[in-house]
């Protein structure tokens, strides 16, 4: 028997919404179709701007050198070696397999326009925006991403904030995030906005009345030791002792806090949702199955970055990060 032939394996990792990131998936799909004999079906992994900027930091921490200057919105790997952007790709191709790509870019734009388009609807989700002022100057978007299928009323109350339009059931007024203000901002833990009713941190009301549940009791109990989390009676965060919950079957602690950018609804107990939510700026798993969290910062980076940086006292800003419009978002 003869030795088996390796093929070559291209990966192309990047922004799914820039031509870069479609020039260098093109090249490598043509690759494979030109030499199927010599190329490995290539890994093509599309990232929204949030995780692409998430997987470019990590990919600079791992490779250091000259990737810490690294620009482009695309990375291209032969063999599993980082080989550069497109244009690299473009390079090598040509070099080694006297590969050209004649498409023009008014090609390549109407490609990626539609590419993403067609992955966010793909995901059948949600998704939902907030324009943040800070001393009420704009500095940009919050895109978020909603996990609609694992919680559906706690994506409804969001949705439905964000666009306006509900009428309190208490006093009639409409509920809406618009003018609201971030009132909290834990360095290294989360940022926290949603009263809408005094901006205070101490309230705050739902599209189904002034709370609504978020998780059925576990069967079972075991004890750790945690920080308070995103309250929403107003109280600095101090360490407690709590109940961790064991695990419970319900779609609500379905989604984990497990990065930067997960959206949760902020309580003060069990099923005292309202309208305060938070975004984790680190990992958090001891919000998990306590917290509801049910969606994803998609994009929107250097903005929760300006949010992050804004210098508090008492974990309060100390000057005003407010959401002056807010919506739904149609891909």
């Amino acid at each position: 028997m003869g030795l088996q032939q390796v093929l070559l394996a291209v990966k192309v990792v990047g922004l799914l919404q820039d031509m870069p990131f479609h020039v260098a998936r093109c090249t490598a799909e043509a690759l494979k179709l030109k030499f199927p004999r010599k190329f490995a079906d290539p890994i093509i992994q599309p990232l929204v701007e949030f995780a692409w900027r998430e997987y470019l930091q990590e990919k600079k921490k791992e490779l250091r050198g000259e990737v810490w200057a690294y620009a482009s919105s695309v990375m291209c790997f032969i063999d599993g070696q980082l080989l550069g952007d497109e244009k690299e790709l473009l390079k090598w191709s040509h070099r080694e397999w006297n590969y050209r790509d004649f498409k023009p870019e008014a090609l390549y734009r109407a490609i990626a326009e539609e590419f993403y388009t067609k992955y966010l609807k793909k995901s059948q989700h949600v998704f939902v925006y907030l324009e943040i002022a800070i001393e009420e100057q704009p500095v940009g978007r919050l895109l978020f991403e909603l996990f609609l299928d694992a919680c559906p009323r706690t994506c409804e109350n969001f949705r439905a904030l964000c666009t306006g339009g509900a009428k309190s059931l208490c006093d009639g007024r409409e509920l809406t995030y618009k003018n609201s203000l971030f009132h909290r901002i834990v360095k290294n833990g989360w940022i926290q906005g949603g009263d809408i009713i005094t901006g205070k941190g101490d309230r705050g009301e739902s599209i189904y009345g002034p709370t609504f549940e978020d998780a059925e009791e576990p069967t079972r109990e075991e004890k750790l030791l945690s920080p308070q989390g995103p309250g929403t009676d107003g109280a600095k965060p101090i360490w407690r002792q709590v109940t961790g919950l064991v695990e419970a079957k319900h779609e609500s602690f379905s989604i984990h806090h497990k990065g930067r950018g997960v959206l949760g609804m902020a309580n003060k107990g069990c099923h005292s949702n309202a309208s305060q939510f938070y975004i984790t700026l680190q990992p958090a798993p001891y919000l998990d199955k306590k917290y509801v969290a049910f969606g994803q910062l998609i994009e929107g980076t250097e903005v929760l970055q300006r949010l992050e940086a804004v210098p508090t006292s008492y974990e309060r800003p100390t000057v005003a990060c407010e959401i002056i419009n807010c919506g739904t978002f149609e891909p």
